[in-house]
């Protein structure tokens, strides 16, 4: 006579959505890995109906501008001038960002920078992405380094969005001009 399991389908459907308790899970693990036929069967059923656990959001961050200077550089042996200009902003006393924008040609310009995150170490910042974006379309993109520092060349003349992803934080400044 085949023995009935007490663990019921509950108990099941919060292991496969990660809802049981470490202690939990290793407990209902040790079971299944013992042979029980019943959970086993219950896995494997319930499995393509459960789904993964939407990620968080990421912690909107309210960013607050610190300094916007805009300066013309003599361009050299060209005679003309270029646009060179600097931004530094502050999210929640969290992450400094500095922006700085060289005009390589009439219209195009190239965005350098550095994130750095308050009391943290340079390279926290490692990995975060930096995103242009015009009314909502992803316009270009670029990865920060392991010292904070990031680079966007080529980017055409307009008002952009810029957005900067840390881990699950998102700091967000509106309305730059390029």
């Amino acid at each position: 006579m085949a023995t009935v399991c007490e663990v019921d389908l509950a108990r099941i459907v919060e292991y496969l959505t990660g809802q049981l308790g470490e202690d939990e899970r290793t407990s209902l693990e040790a079971h299944i890995g013992a042979g029980c036929a019943q959970c086993a069967e219950r896995i494997i059923a319930l499995g393509g109906m459960v789904s993964e656990p939407e990620p968080e959001p990421a912690q909107q961050m309210l960013v607050q501008p610190l300094m916007d200077t805009q300066m013309p550089q003599p361009a050299g042996v060209r005679g003309a001038a270029v646009l060179s200009r600097r931004r530094v902003y502050e999210a929640e006393s969290k992450i400094c960002i500095d922006i700085q924008q060289n005009e390589t040609e009439p219209g195009i310009s190239t965005i350098e920078g550095q994130i750095l995150i308050k009391g943290g170490d340079l390279d926290e910042a490692a990995g975060a992405s930096v995103s242009l974006s015009d009314a909502g379309n992803p316009v270009a993109k670029g990865q920060v380094d392991e010292i904070g520092d990031f680079s966007i060349v080529g980017v055409p003349a307009g008002i952009y969005d810029v957005t900067i992803t840390i881990g699950s934080m998102e700091a967000m400044i509106k309305g730059i001009e390029v």
